[in-house]
């Protein structure tokens, strides 16, 4: 009989192994997609308005997400935490859905994300990695978190960050510990793999570094109010938007809620300007070096692009747009603060990530591994502040939501009962009911709660 000790060893090696492979697989697949979409946002430089087409190009991409294979709907990183949380696989069918309609979401002028579709090819090929292998419902879904973390780390070149990112981001309150060995190891090869195949990221080192003095501490404090606000504000106009696209698709069709939010989309890029449209990084690398924003108005303009391209039908990750909102709102909080906008945009890029998807640890280490190791006194104050102020509410519908250790979690594969999140309780909308009734219905929570009292019994504040 083996003793414990040696099973620990058995167990450690094995897993280098499996992240390894799984590390190697994604990061290629990472590489790809990134060199694809690369190459094929080249092809479009030359044509200005490019964003036309926009309408009828989320209709086409709306119908091959929901409406072709329609069982085949894990596209998205919500998707993905809700089938790992599950523990249920990531098909490979949603995973060439989450590859090719994210890059035509992106190309046409969708304001989405490069994560998502990464995210998702990682966990996706680690479950059909899983199967050929063979392994119980636990093993296989431990291979989908490393698969998450190795897709996150590869795109954003940011290895430790994109191990934590992929076991934080599942339960808020409570880490994977027995998953962070392999999860780390995943997300190291897959950034070794993808930056070996020649992928770009981008790296800021900050240059200022103010002394941490009582008024910059505060001013950190002020900042860190600020990005969870607007952390919140991002989640509430995503949650609006979607009500109100579904209310259209539901009372009409699909083809109208495409063609409006195309519509819209279209109008922004027109009369504000493209800048707000696609991918951002453009926004993102300019807020990071100093350079002045367009608009005072920029990360308020993208929240209202994203949330629209998405409820109209596209396919993407939210995580990019999250980075442009952040790096613009701090930019732009900056001039008030007089703090050099570099920095603050670094800050706020962190910040937002931290309040949205309620992963302070991995947004903390993700802005070292960014922005340089002097950035971490400053982005740990504001990513934790930001976190506090958005409390459960977040991006992604299917997270759990706990504020104990999680030790309670069984050991069986079924996935146990959680709290939801109270800001996008899913519900199946009837088609009679009003406007004004989604609308209430979509901010009812904002409201402060009032019981009704009966005869005799006192109001347990007097108690």
């Amino acid at each position: 009989m083996l003793d414990d000790s040696t099973r620990n060893v058995i167990h450690i090696v094995k897993w280098f192994f499996l992240a390894t492979a799984i590390g190697v697989i994604v990061g290629g697949m990472d590489a790809a997609f990134l060199k694809l979409l690369d190459g094929v946002l080249a092809l479009r430089q030359g044509c200005a308005y490019y964003y036309f087409l926009l309408p009828f190009a989320l209709y086409i991409i709306a119908r091959l997400a929901y409406k072709t294979a329609q069982k085949h709907r894990d596209f998205s990183t919500d998707s993905v935490i809700h089938k790992i949380n599950a523990y249920e696989p990531v098909s490979l069918v949603s995973v060439g859905k989450a590859f090719f309609l994210s890059i035509a979401t992106m190309v046409f002028g969708g304001s989405a994300g490069k994560e998502a579709p990464c995210a998702d090819v990682g966990a996706g090929l680690a479950a059909f990695f899983g199967k050929l292998l063979h392994f119980s419902a636990r093993d296989a879904r431990k291979l989908m978190i490393c698969g998450v973390s190795a897709g996150f780390a590869g795109v954003f070149g940011v290895p430790v960050a994109g191990a934590l990112f992929g076991l934080e981001v599942l339960w808020v309150g409570h880490l994977f510990y027995e998953v962070m060995f392999p999860a780390l190891v995943a997300g190291i090869t897959a950034y070794q793999v993808t930056l070996w195949l020649g992928v770009n990221y981008i790296y800021h080192p900050i240059a200022f570094t103010p002394v941490l003095s009582e008024q910059f501490f505060l001013k950190m404090i002020v900042a860190g109010l600020f990005f969870g606000l607007i952390s919140l504000l991002f989640i509430e106009i995503n949650k609006f938007t979607r009500v109100v696209f579904r209310f259209i698709a539901l009372r009409t069709r699909l083809f109208w809620a495409c063609i409006t939010g195309g519509l819209i989309l279209v109008a922004f890029g027109y009369w504000v300007s493209p800048e707000y449209l696609g991918l951002g990084m453009a926004g993102i690398n300019d807020a990071l070096s100093g350079t002045p924003v367009s608009s005072p108005f920029g990360f308020i303009y993208k929240m209202i692009t994203t949330a629209v391209t998405f409820a109209a039908g596209g396919v993407g990750g939210l995580i990019t747009p999250v980075f442009f909102i952040g790096a613009q709102a701090g930019s732009v909080l900056a001039g008030f603060l007089h703090v050099d906008p570099a920095t603050l945009a670094a800050l706020g890029l962190a910040a937002v990530l931290a309040g949205t998807a309620n992963t302070p640890l991995a947004a903390t280490i993700m802005a070292i591994e960014l922005f340089g190791g002097q950035i971490a006194p400053y982005a740990i104050v504001v990513c934790i502040i930001s976190f506090l102020v958005t409390g459960p509410q977040s991006l992604f519908a299917h997270q759990r939501i706990s504020w104990d250790s999680g030790k309670g979690e069984t050991d069986s594969p079924r996935p146990v009962k959680f709290r939801r999140r109270a800001t996008d309780r899913q519900e199946h909308l009837p088609h009679r009911k009003t406007l004004g009734n989604h609308l209430k219905s979509s901010v009812k929570h904002l409201l402060p709660l009032r019981k009704k009292l009966s005869k005799g019994s006192k109001d347990p504040a007097e108690k």
